[in-house]
């Protein structure tokens, strides 16, 4: 009886056990024990670990529109990404050399205002090179149309930019023809001794180019009239009056004026150009000379002289 006693006194101690293990089955496991306390102390970075890369939040992704194409990455690799047209802006559209070559070139507002209005002239391609030489709306003037419809022929035709053949051809139209009545006739032909010229000043090697390397200059030596003489404007022999005229009017009209005096290669024709200066700064040098004295003859030698 003490035993069953005993064991009436242990099976409420049996039972809250069980009782306690039947609650743990149905909670997550526990550890019996306490977990470890995790150390204060930084791991050591491994230096041959990169670091990882923040991860992008979702949220700042744009949500597609419902309906929208999806966008597909493109997989080919040897697809070139396109180039802004702007960079090309500043470029030329390339052109096939033999199919640029000697095509003439749209009129410009200056070969609209002289072809066959006030001269005869035959549209060039530009010219370029070689070195700094060149030039753009370049023309071949081979005759002033004169106010009576009668033409004043250049001989040879000259080579020169369209502006600098229209300022010859009003030289010629409203200047030339007047003076030349002082002589009793009209001109007829413009004696042209150099336009484009690709050279340096003066024909000089290695000095600044000249401007009848630009095509904006001419030299002439005179005039043929009507009456069939010819006035060379260098010609000492020939009226003051009219040569000294015909200076007045070229340097009036040309930015630059070589001649006789100058530099010593203008003695035998006169240079003009319109050459742009700093301050609109104009050049004319060209002595109007008079004929040269003659040269006195020695006394003839006496019959008694030794």
């Amino acid at each position: 009886m003490r035993a069953v006693g005993r064991l009436f006194a242990v099976f409420p101690v049996v039972a809250v056990l069980w009782l306690v293990h039947g609650a743990q089955a149905q909670t997550p496991s526990a550890s019996p024990f306490p977990a470890p306390l995790k150390s204060a102390e930084p791991k050591s970075a491994d230096p041959a670990q990169k670091p990882s890369k923040p991860s992008r939040s979702r949220a700042s992704r744009p949500k597609a529109e419902p309906g929208a194409p999806v966008p597909q990455p493109d997989t080919d690799t040897g697809r070139i990404a396109p180039v802004p047209m702007e960079a090309f802006a500043a470029e030329a559209d390339p052109q096939p050399a033999n199919e640029t070559a000697g095509k003439p070139e749209e009129p410009s507002a200056c070969q609209l205002r002289v072809a066959d209005k006030i001269a005869v002239i035959e549209p060039l391609p530009s010219l370029a090179g070689p070195g700094d030489c060149g030039a753009t709306d370049v023309v071949r003037l081979e005759a002033i149309i004169q106010p009576d419809k009668s033409r004043v022929t250049l001989s040879p035709p000259a080579t020169m930019r369209c502006t600098m053949a229209e300022a010859l051809a009003n030289w010629v139209r409203e200047d030339l023809t007047g003076t030349t009545a002082q002589l009793g006739s009209a001109p007829r032909t413009l004696d042209n001794y150099a336009s484009y010229d690709c050279r340096g000043r003066n024909r000089v090697a290695g000095a600044r180019i000249s401007q009848h390397g630009l095509a904006n200059a001419i030299d002439v030596r005179g005039v043929h009239l009507a009456n069939g003489r010819f006035a060379s404007f260098t010609d000492r022999k020939l009226d003051r009056e009219f040569r000294e005229a015909v200076r007045k009017s070229i340097c009036e009209r040309f930015t630059t004026v070589l001649g006789p005096g100058s530099d010593g290669h203008h003695e035998d024709h006169i240079h003009m150009d319109l050459a742009e200066r700093r301050g609109g700064y104009r050049l004319c040098q060209w002595n109007v000379l008079d004929p040269a004295g003659e040269v006195p003859l020695p006394r003839p030698r006496p019959k008694e002289a030794p």
